[in-house]
Order: C-alpha cells, then sequence, then structure tokens
C-alpha cells in the first residue's frame, strides 16, 4: 500500500487533501445521481430466458464435472440476446478470469 503514497494523499489526520477532494463531480455528475449509473431509475422489467434450458444432467451425484460460470454465461447469453436495450453484465474480474 505504500507504493500508493499516501502521505502525498492524506493529511496528518488522515482526511483526503482539499485539492484531490475538488476533483470529484458534484450535483448531478455523480455517479450516484446518473440515471444511468442509477438502476433504480430506469429499471424496466425483463424477458428472461427459461432457466431450465441451461440445465446440467446429472447422470450420477459426484460423478458430473461442470463448471459454473460457462453455464450461467450461457443463461446470462440469452438474457442479453432478449433484452439488449436494457440488460448489461458487468463484472470485469468474473468475465476474463473466469470466462463468463
Amino acid at each position: 500500500m505504500r507504493s500508493y503514497k499516501p502521505e502525498k494523499l492524506f493529511d496528518d489526520e488522515g482526511r483526503l487533501l482539499p485539492e484531490l477532494k475538488a476533483l470529484a463531480p458534484r450535483g448531478l455528475r455523480r455517479m450516484s445521481a446518473n440515471p444511468v449509473a442509477n438502476g433504480g431509475l430506469l429499471r424496466k422489467p425483463l424477458s428472461m430466458a427459461d432457466f431450465r434450458s441451461s440445465a446440467v444432467e446429472v447422470e450420477k451425484p459426484g460423478a458430473t464435472l461442470m463448471a459454473n460460470v460457462p453455464v450461467l454465461g450461457n443463461f446470462l447469453r440469452e438474457v442479453m440476446q432478449l433484452n439488449m436495450q436494457n440488460f448489461r453484465v458487468f463484472g470485469p474480474d468474473e468475465t476474463q478470469s473466469n470466462r463468463l
């Protein structure tokens, strides 16, 4: 954490320096005030894919090998296709490292 050089970002009492605090957006420019980022303001009902089409057949308990993230990815792909204007997946760690 020292590599971030906190002494250049905070005062002796641990408060963010005023010149850095002044860089944050105000009013409607804040992410929480943006209707696109604040999903509660623009929500629409989703057309849902049938989750049963993503089922994994288990012939014998403990013998089926299947990763859960690709199965979830297939389901989410269907949901996205049904809701191209109002549904997005965001999760850079999962989408990259786990191949979502």
